[in-house]
C-alpha cells in the first residue's frame, strides 16, 4: 500500500486547506489503496521538520497544502533529508506563486485526478547559504508588504491585500535604493539597485513573466535587477512585465548563471520564497536536478 504524508497550513487560502486536501483523500480512498496521514502545521519551521519525518519513514509522497511558505519549509526539509521523497503540491495560498508556474490545479477533484495520474518530472531547487529554495530570493523595495499583511486582510481580500498595501507605499518605497554588488558566475556588477530577484521559475509575486526565460529544469537561476530610475522610467518598466518585455529597458539587467554571489554596503535583509531569509552576503546556486515533483 502506498502512503502519502499531507502537510497543510490551516489557515492558508481563507482557512480551506484541511477542507480541500481532506475532500481529495476521500475521492482518492474510493478509488484506490492509499493511506493518507496529515500534519497541521502550527508555527514557523513545522512543516520543514515534518518534510524530514515524512523522509525518514518512507513515505512514497509528500503532499504540500498551503501557500509559497508551506511549500518553502517543505523543500527545505527534503533538501536536508539522505531520502528525497517525491513532493506534490496542492495550492490552497493567497498567491501559490510556484505553484502557478507548475500549472497546479486548484480545484479539489482536478488535484485528486491529477494525483491518480502520478506524472512527476526532476527539477532543480535554489540553495542560498546553508538554505534552499524552490523559487525566489529578492531583496529591495518592496520586500516587506507580504509580511506586513495581515492574515485577516488576506483572508478578505486575497491577493489583492498585497496590491493595497503595495500601491500605498509606492512613494516611499522608490527611494529605497542601495549599492549592491553582484557577482555572477564570476563576472563582477554593480548597481544602485530599487529591487533585486532570483528566480528558479519564471514568476514571483504573481508576475507570471518576471524572468520570461527561466526553467525549472535548466540548472540554472535567473536574476533581474531593477536599477534606481525615475517615476517615468518605472512607468515604461511596470507597464511592460505582465508580458516580460520589460527585460529590455535599459534600467532592468537580466542574467543567468549557476553560482552567484550579491554583498551590499549597508545591511539589507533577504526574502526567501515568501519567508524573510537572513542578510547578505549570500551566496547563491542553482542544485540541479534536486527533486521530483508532481506535474499536470
Amino acid at each position: 500500500m502506498k502512503r502519502y504524508f499531507v502537510i497543510y497550513n490551516p489557515t492558508s487560502g481563507k482557512e480551506l486547506a484541511g477542507q480541500k486536501i481532506f475532500h481529495v483523500s476521500e475521492t482518492i480512498m474510493e478509488l484506490e489503496d492509499i493511506e493518507f496521514t496529515f500534519y497541521a502545521t502550527k508555527k514557523k519551521g513545522d512543516g520543514e521538520e515534518a518534510a524530514k519525518r515524512g523522509c525518514a519513514e518512507g513515505y512514497d509522497l509528500i503532499i504540500s497544502c498551503g501557500g509559497d511558505g508551506t511549500v518553502h519549509e517543505i523543500v527545505n526539509g527534503i533538501m536536508k533529508s539522505s531520502c528525497k521523497t517525491k513532493l506534490a503540491i496542492m495550492p490552497a495560498g493567497t498567491v501559490n506563486d510556484f505553484a502557478s508556474q507548475l500549472k497546479m490545479p486548484k480545484a479539489y477533484a482536478n488535484f485528486a485526478s491529477l494525483l491518480m495520474k502520478q506524472s512527476f518530472k526532476t527539477i532543480d531547487v535554489g540553495k542560498i547559504n546553508d538554505d534552499y529554495f524552490v523559487n525566489v530570493v529578492g531583496g529591495g523595495a518592496f520586500m516587506n508588504i507580504p509580511h506586513d499583511v495581515t492574515i485577516e486582510a488576506k483572508t478578505i481580500l486575497g491577493k489583492y491585500a498585497y496590491y493595497f498595501k503595495a500601491a500605498f507605499e509606492v512613494p516611499g518605497q522608490l527611494e529605497n535604493t542601495n549599492n549592491i554588488n553582484y557577482v555572477i558566475d564570476g563576472v563582477e556588477y554593480n548597481y544602485n539597485t530599487l529591487l533585486f530577484v532570483v528566480i528558479n521559475s519564471a514568476g514571483a509575486g504573481g508576475f507570471k513573466k518576471l524572468c520570461p526565460d527561466a526553467k525549472i529544469d535548466d540548472g540554472l537561476l535567473d536574476i533581474v535587477i531593477f536599477e534606481k530610475a525615475n517615476n517615468s522610467d518605472l512607468l515604461q518598466v511596470f507597464s511592460k512585465i505582465f508580458n516580460g518585455q520589460h527585460i529590455t529597458h535599459p534600467k532592468v539587467h537580466y542574467y543567468q548563471g549557476k553560482n552567484i554571489k550579491i554583498d551590499c554596503e549597508k545591511e539589507l535583509q533577504i526574502d526567501t520564497d515568501g519567508d524573510m531569509g537572513g542578510y547578505v552576503p549570500a551566496e547563491i546556486s542553482s542544485v540541479h536536478n534536486a527533486i521530483e515533483i508532481l506535474i499536470p
